[in-house]
């Protein structure tokens, strides 16, 4: 929700691009605070005790980013936050759908979890665009919508049933990564490459090129920014169709595809001030997006062990989210040499990266064919 306002809280605040940016990131560095150490503690002590608290804790976020509005350092505290209830409930969370929905599941368990998730970071965005538009606090009004709904939520979650009990034989506090010996190659040859990208690609649609082609909107920069933020995470929802159609390879090599040609389109907007350009960069990013990570679940799911289902989820989001700094990254580079320059090379990074995970899809693929090894596919 917060996230289509970045360009009302550099105007209300007064703050240059790297600021501007840090905003959005630190929600990433809350996020990675909590992703090494909540699967394995659901491992331990349970789904629900990981996932209903840091919901409630997501509310309070929402609390403290209205009274940051007018602070840089509270608002930054308010996305910490709600980077560290995020981190907890997203990588339990959907440990506790695999498990929900019981084994031989992977394929439809990986795109329910990323239909869920898709769909409320498009739900965010959406509203707070319609707010900015139809109330006097815009910046107040969509946080309080968000509290609203942890409040009706949580009970609902109380509801749903325990798939991992309390197992007082593991640790209290362990730092697992969960990758079991089978699978272990497809891991780090495909899931790994893979996974760097998929907060690479919609971070720079929702939150870099809605922000540097501001000034070409004619005065409709947040409504430009929600309609990117929109269409980024509903577009995510591709992944329905693709992935149980076509297979996990078939999902990673299309979604790396085209967020490497939703990079061209966002750096050609960039280029030529065409902000309409956008609209069709962002559907390309959130595609891919949503396509590579319900490919990488459904590859995690098919080789996780019981035990460490949630640590080899964690490790999955620990590898995926922080390159939702991709934004900071641009404008770092660009502050060496400009944003004509730093577009291209995260763009020629992306088609690089669709080369290599296209190589080792396809290869893990067929060795896993030949050797009977699970790699989900059409026929799951």
């Amino acid at each position: 929700m917060s996230t289509p306002f970045l360009v009302a809280y550099r105007d209300r605040l007064e703050l240059g691009p790297s600021a501007t940016q840090t905003i959005f990131v630190v929600y990433v560095a809350g996020i990675l605070t909590t992703l090494l150490l909540s699967g394995p503690a659901s491992d331990r002590f349970g789904r629900k005790p990981m996932c209903i608290p840091f919901v409630a804790l997501s509310a309070v976020a929402s609390a403290v980013i209205i009274f940051g509005r007018d602070s840089y350092h509270l608002l930054l505290v308010g996305r910490l936050i709600l980077g560290v209830s995020v981190g907890a409930v997203l990588a339990v969370g959907t440990a506790w759908v695999q498990e929900l929905m019981g084994p031989g599941t992977q394929v439809r368990a990986a795109v329910l979890s990323t239909v869920a998730t898709y769909g409320g970071f498009g739900v965010g965005p959406l509203i707070s665009g319609l707010l900015d538009w139809a109330v006097p606090a815009p910046l107040v009004v969509p946080f309080l919508v968000h509290i609203a709904s942890a409040a009706v939520v949580i009970p609902l979650m109380m509801a749903v049933p325990e798939t991992r009990p309390a197992n007082p034989a593991l640790p209290a506090l362990r730092i697992s990564f969960g990758v079991p010996s089978v699978g272990r190659r497809t891991f780090w040859t495909t899931v790994v490459p893979a996974a760097i990208w998929v907060f690479a690609f919609p971070s720079t649609s929702f939150a870099l090129f809605p922000v540097l082609l501001s000034s070409a909107t004619g005065g409709r920069d947040i409504q430009v920014a929600a309609a990117a933020s929109t269409l980024t995470a509903w577009s995510g929802l591709l992944a329905r169709p693709l992935l149980p159609r076509f297979g996990a390879p078939t999902a990673l090599v299309t979604g790396m595809v085209m967020g490497s040609i939703g990079y061209v389109l966002g750096t050609a907007a960039f280029w030529t001030d065409g902000w309409p350009l956008l609209l069709p960069s962002a559907m390309l990013l959130g595609a891919a997006s949503g396509s590579i990570s319900a490919g990488c679940l459904a590859l995690l799911g098919a080789m996780a062990e019981d035990a460490s289902r949630g640590a080899l989820t964690s490790t999955f989001y620990l590898l995926a989210y922080p390159s939702m700094s991709m934004p900071v990254v641009v404008t770092a580079l660009a502050a060496a040499s400009s944003f004509r320059t730093a577009l291209l090379i995260i763009t020629g990074a992306a088609i690089l990266g669709s080369l290599v995970v296209s190589f080792f899809a396809w290869r893990n693929l067929v060795r896993g064919r030949s050797t009977h090894v699970s790699f989900p596919g059409p026929w799951c």
